[in-house]
């Protein structure tokens, strides 16, 4: 995530928290003083929202490309789920205009509540409903388009995928 962005997204945080603290309870009175004896949680992820951000929910999951382990999330909707019920799978990708890799999947995913479409990032995972297929994201260049459906996203680089050349397997498995 760019620093920009990530800057942004804590500040957004932060005004949500203040806002929050100031309001009422259910009876109308405003709520009694934290209590300080225990600390606080270390701050975590926030849910995960297309911004690059990895979503503390959802299905852990490892991507092999050769002796590379990746990890990543997959998104807590239909079609995220859907395919965390496949795995594990081993699948044959190949680059896509040098933004994306695919691979063709065993079956279609559920689109249920799915989006039309979608403007993917970098690092997102997603599937091209169209043609059935599994997408990884590596660059910010794949513009929206309708058919796109978010399922996921790495929790960090993904050069082991950016630099594979065409046809390469990796395998998908539960983390």
């Amino acid at each position: 995530m760019n620093p920009a962005r990530r800057h942004t997204l804590v500040l957004a945080l932060l005004a949500s928290l203040a806002l929050s603290a100031c309001g009422e309870d259910d009876s109308g009175q405003a709520p009694s003083a934290p209590d300080r004896s225990a600390p606080a949680p270390p701050p975590g992820p926030g849910p995960a929202s297309g911004d690059g951000s990895v979503s503390a929910s959802g299905t852990p999951i490892r991507v092999t490309v050769g002796d590379t382990e990746l990890t990543a999330r997959l998104d807590d909707n239909a079609t995220a789920r859907d395919l965390a019920a496949q795995l594990p799978l081993t699948l044959t990708f190949r680059d896509h205009n040098s933004v994306e890799k695919t691979a063709p999947l065993p079956r279609e995913l559920s689109l249920e509540n799915a989006p039309e479409g979608h403007d993917p990032s970098a690092g997102d995972i997603g599937y091209w409903a169209p043609d059935g297929d599994l997408v990884f994201y590596y660059d910010d260049a794949a513009p929206f388009f309708n058919g796109i459906v978010r399922i996921g996203e790495f929790d960090g680089e993904m050069d082991a995928i950016e630099t594979q050349g065409e046809d390469f397997s990796a395998t998908i498995e539960p983390a």
